[in-house]
């Protein structure tokens, strides 16, 4: 911590931090879960916090990263990468802007990095259970957060559902709370994370079904939600 505050972040030095094992990595367990680097990383001056949803984003980021000559954090899991071509020329993204991947009712969700596969290739399942198709937004940028679209999002849904691959308290969906809190918004949010307590060792679906991070987790969140919201 003292390193990237002392040595890079004061000076804004131009480093790219890359951070394998972002998230859970299953057998290696509690010592070695990257779960807690979102809100040490987010509260930092002069730090873009990032997760990419496959290795074509991955790629992408690194671009990004290269091109700003800014202080730039990529976070992403111990796991096979998706989508990854490995003779794509990267495109360069604009900082703070996120992907909206499908036009839904209702509910937008809200996932950073691996979460987006999750939502992703169960939509279709989702959407079944739930009776309408959610809309899904890639939060590729942790900080900044894309701002014009959360505001845009707080006046056309009912509810907000956040997913990271990281602690609740203090990570990604607390900053969305806290940027509609600043703005007045009484948009309902709901978090998907690990929970305050250290996790155990297991496959790493194992220990993404046991936090419910998974489809089914999604839709019981969505009917909590929207069974608040209707009460």
């Amino acid at each position: 911590f003292d390193c990237i505050f002392h040595d890079g972040l004061l000076q804004d030095l131009p480093i790219i931090y890359c951070m394998d094992r972002a998230g859970l990595v299953g057998p290696d367990g509690p010592t070695h879960h990257g779960v807690f680097d979102i809100p040490m990383l987010r509260m930092l001056p002069n730090m873009i916090v990032t997760a990419p949803k496959d290795g074509n984003e991955l790629k992408n980021l690194l671009a990004t990263a290269t091109a700003s000559r800014k202080s730039f954090s990529i976070r992403y899991p111990k796991s096979s990468s998706r989508n990854f071509d490995k003779s794509r020329t990267p495109e360069l993204l604009k900082i703070g802007e996120w992907e909206k991947l499908n036009s839904g009712d209702k509910v937008a969700i809200l996932a950073t990095g691996s979460m987006v596969a999750i939502v992703e290739d169960n939509l279709d399942f989702i959407s079944k259970e739930v009776g309408f198709a959610p809309t899904l937004i890639n939060a590729r940028f942790i900080k900044p957060l894309d701002t014009p679209m959360l505001s845009s999002l707080s006046k056309k849904y009912d509810a907000i559902i956040t997913m990271e691959e990281g602690c609740l308290a203090g990570g990604f969906g607390s900053a969305v709370i806290e940027y509609f809190n600043d703005i007045g918004s009484q948009i309902n949010v709901s978090r998907m994370g690990i929970p305050d307590n250290f996790i155990e060792h297991g496959t790493r679906k194992e220990l993404l079904d046991s936090l419910n991070l998974n489809a089914n987790g999604v839709i019981s969140n969505i009917e909590v939600i929207l069974g608040a919201i209707n009460e």
